[in-house]
C-alpha cells in the first residue's frame, strides 16, 4: 500500500507553522541568554577557592541536572501555578535553568582548563580579580568551551519541543494542531524537523565564527578547504 504525499494542508497552514517558528526562536533565545548567565555564574562559582562556593554550586549543578526538563517545566507551570506565570516564561524558566546546570559545569572545566599562571599573571599587572577574569581567563575557557557550548545550546533548541505539553504555542505543538486538522501527519512533522534542523544548523554556524573556533580551524589547516 503506498502513502500518497499531500503538502496542500501543510502550506495552507504556513501562518500556524511560523507563529510557531517565531515562538521556539524567542523561546529558546530567551532560555539560551539565560542559561548563559546561569552557567557563567554558578560555574565560576564552582571555580572559587572558597570551599562554601564550590560546595554550594556543585549542589545546585547536581540538582538540578538529574531533575528531568519535563519536571523543571511543570515545577514552574503546575507546582508554581500561584506566581500566575505566563505558558512561555515556565517553559524558558523550566530551559534556562537546566540548561544553566550543563553550562556551568562547561564553564567550569574552561576555567581549570587556562593555566593558573595566566590569572597570576594578569594580578601582577594591577588588574583586580574580577578583571582578571573577564580580559584574561573568560576569553581563553571560551575558545576551550565553544564546541561542548555549541552543543549544550542545541540540545536547548531541540529540548524547547517539551514545552507543548505547557500549553506553549511553539513548533511542537502547532505541529500536533496541524496534524489534528489534516491528518496528513508525515508531511508535518518532516516539515518540522527541517524547521528544527535549520535552528540548529544556524546555532552552530554562528558558534564556529567565534575567533577562537577560527583559529582552531585554521590551525588545523581546514580553513581554505
Amino acid at each position: 500500500m503506498s502513502y500518497r504525499f499531500d503538502w496542500g494542508p501543510i502550506w495552507e497552514a504556513r501562518a500556524l507553522i511560523l507563529d510557531g517558528l517565531v515562538t521556539t526562536v524567542l523561546l529558546s533565545t530567551s532560555a539560551l541568554v539565560l542559561a548563559s548567565i546561569i552557567g557563567l555564574v554558578v560555574g565560576t562559582a564552582a571555580s572559587s577557592r572558597r570551599l562554601g562556593l564550590r560546595i554550594g554550586a556543585g549542589a545546585i549543578v547536581e540538582l538540578t541536572r538529574n531533575v528531568p526538563l519535563l519536571i523543571h517545566m511543570y515545577i514552574w507551570y503546575i507546582g508554581l501555578a500561584f506566581l500566575r506565570l505566563p505558558p512561555f516564561w515556565c517553559g524558558v524558566l523550566g530551559l534556562a535553568i537546566y540548561s544553566g546546570a550543563y553550562v556551568a559545569e562547561i564553564v567550569r572545566g574552561g576555567i581549570a582548563s587556562v593555566p593558573v599562571g595566566q590569572g597570576k599573571a594578569a594580578l601582577a599587572t594591577g588588574l583586580t580579580p574580577v578583571q582578571a577574569l573577564f580580559f584574561v581567563v573568560y576569553p581563553q575557557a571560551l575558545r576551550i568551551v565553544a564546541p561542548s557550548l555549541a552543543n549544550v545550546f542545541s540540545q536547548l533548541i531541540k529540548d524547547s519541543s517539551l514545552a507543548s505539553v505547557i500549553a506553549v504555542m511553539e513548533l511542537t505543538y502547532e505541529a500536533s494542531a496541524i496534524e489534528g486538522q489534516s491528518f496528513r501527519t508525515f508531511e508535518i512533522y518532516i516539515t518540522i524537523c527541517a524547521l528544527y534542523l535549520f535552528l540548529v544548523t544556524m546555532v552552530t554556524l554562528a558558534l564556529r565564527l567565534l575567533p577562537g573556533e577560527q583559529e582552531n580551524i585554521s590551525g588545523l589547516g581546514l580553513a581554505g578547504a
